[in-house]
């Protein structure tokens, strides 16, 4: 493979990521807008997004056994395709029953067929020594192109007179770019068929969950993890949160939706990654400092006044959380190697971990619509409203807080225990 084939392949392969996850993430950009073109309400559609969610939490352990069956670039293939189609069916407004079987093609497309191949993939396109920097720059990518897309699906869906109507072309344009990307890895993805065959596999094993579930350290890191991934679940209502408490011009809602979720996430996570190496040079301590600050923020929207006069302290705020987030995103599975836990049991460890990390969105979009409630169409905040959200997030950080404490005393007792002998 020339390095033309190999750099073009990565590119393309690492354009995928910022693309295919859009429309089931489209929420996070724009939660209102996009409940209200397919006809919903806030809550019905928060529903399907926690069901989206069980469905991919499940459709990740398959991941692996699909990626070590079949091609990685054939995977990926079908992935964008079934995802377009998916996307475009989405954007004819097709009820409720619709939407939610579009949402649950696009969790098993994007989990188990897409992620582990595009991993299998990359991690294909160069040596040992060139992984950091293929999943880094992979990262990047991804970053660069979902904060360029949402960008310009922002600027779209403000030029519409009707921003619903935005909504609903901008995920035709999402589902035609995925039947494009399709056909782009089909075509010019180079795979190597020499490496594919040497490498390991990636399904997690029965034998290796239950050996998982055994090791202290998968409770401790899925559970930090689940602790913070509430907080990066829950910004999305931080948009609603300033629009219709501080004030926020709707023209702004689109561009804040695209900054808070993909410019921080290019930004936020290689400056964590320095901290963590230069600075804490532990993971688990630079995630408890990123807990104490995510509660600290959480106390102060708890007790600041909800005026339009203070807007601007409230979106400084919410900017500075999502750096603590997505700063601790960058870095939180890098625990896994910095544990030295056993390479045969990584896997494993890594799969439960990642079943319980990512169980919020299982729940919280259900419960944080029901929080939140509905202005538009006269549906009261519930169980609290905003301030029980805030407290949630208090109580979250403060169990992440305790968890990092334990997994740095663990830690400390095997090193002093690995001197001693």
């Amino acid at each position: 493979m020339s390095k033309v084939q190999k750099w073009s392949s990565f590119v393309i392969l690492s354009m995928t990521g910022g693309i295919i996850f859009q429309v089931a993430y489209i929420r996070y950009v724009f939660l209102k807008d996009t409940a209200d073109a397919l006809n919903m309400s806030l809550q019905d559609y928060g529903n399907i997004a926690s069901v989206f969610g069980v469905t991919a939490m499940v459709m990740y352990f398959f991941g692996g056994w699909f990626a070590d069956r079949f091609s990685p670039k054939a995977l990926i293939s079908v992935a964008l395709i079934g995802t377009g189609a998916a996307d475009l069916y989405l954007s004819t407004v097709p009820g409720f029953t619709g939407v939610l079987i579009a949402h649950i093609v696009m969790a098993v497309m994007g989990m188990a067929l897409y992620w582990s191949a595009l991993v299998k993939a990359i991690g294909m396109l160069g040596s040992d020594r060139e992984q950091g920097r293929l999943f880094g720059f992979l990262e990047g990518i991804r970053g660069v192109t979902s904060t360029v897309i949402g960008l310009a699906g922002a600027w779209l869906v403000t030029q519409m007179i009707v921003a619903s109507e935005g909504v609903l072309t901008l995920i035709r344009v999402y589902g035609i770019l995925c039947l494009v990307f399709a056909a782009l890895v089909f075509f010019v993805v180079k795979e190597r068929k020499d490496v594919l065959a040497k490498q390991e596999s990636s399904a997690v094993s029965l034998g290796s969950l239950l050996a998982a579930a055994k090791n202290p350290y998968t409770w401790l890191i899925g559970g930090t993890v689940a602790a913070m991934f509430c907080f990066y679940t829950t910004l999305t209502y931080f948009t609603p949160l300033l629009q219709h408490e501080f004030g926020l011009p709707v023209v702004l809602i689109g561009v804040l939706g695209v900054v808070r979720s993909y410019v921080f996430q290019f930004v936020a996570g290689p400056v964590g990654g320095v901290v963590v190496d230069k600075v804490t040079r532990s993971t688990p301590r630079f995630l408890e400092w990123m807990f104490y600050g995510s509660a600290l923020i959480a106390v102060v929207f708890l007790v600041l006044p909800r005026t339009e006069s203070l807007m601007i302290p409230a979106l400084i705020l919410m900017f500075i959380l999502c750096f603590f987030v997505f700063a601790s995103r960058g870095v939180y599975w890098a625990s896994v190697g910095e544990l030295q836990i056993p390479e045969n049991q990584r896997g494993g460890v890594i799969g439960l971990a990642s079943g319980l990390a990512y169980l919020p969105d299982a729940f919280l979009p259900t419960l944080g619509a029901w929080w939140i409630g509905d202005p538009d169409q006269n549906i009261p905040q519930q169980g609290g409203g905003y301030a029980a959200l805030f407290i949630f997030l208090i109580a979250v950080a403060a169990l992440g807080v305790v968890l990092t404490r334990l997994t740095r005393a663990r830690r400390a007792r095997e090193l002093s225990l690995t001197l001693a002998a």
